[in-house]
């Protein structure tokens, strides 16, 4: 995937992972990075690109990784309302 493929909500805006929020719960729950690409059946290298910010993800695996962390979508995307327009 690249940083193009992300979530379009209803009202058109694009959804971005805030990789930082993943990160920051994650470690809060205890899991370890490997423990949670496991989880999402991506690698830690990947997962570790999500969370630093360098890499976007689609709708599949935001939806995994907030599964898996057991938290809503809405916990670790936020709306990218300057791609939205420009697009």
């Amino acid at each position: 995937m690249n940083n193009t493929d992300v979530i379009t909500t209803s009202a058109g805006f694009k959804l971005r992972l805030n990789g930082t929020a993943v990160r920051v719960i994650r470690e809060f729950q205890g899991i370890k990075a490997a423990e949670l690409a496991k989880r999402i059946a991506v690698t830690p290298g990947y997962l570790s690109r999500l969370e630093q910010g360098t890499r976007q993800t689609g709708v599949e695996n935001i939806a995994k990784i907030a599964s898996a962390l057991g938290i809503p979508r809405e916990a670790i995307s936020y709306p990218d309302f300057i791609q939205s327009v420009a697009a």
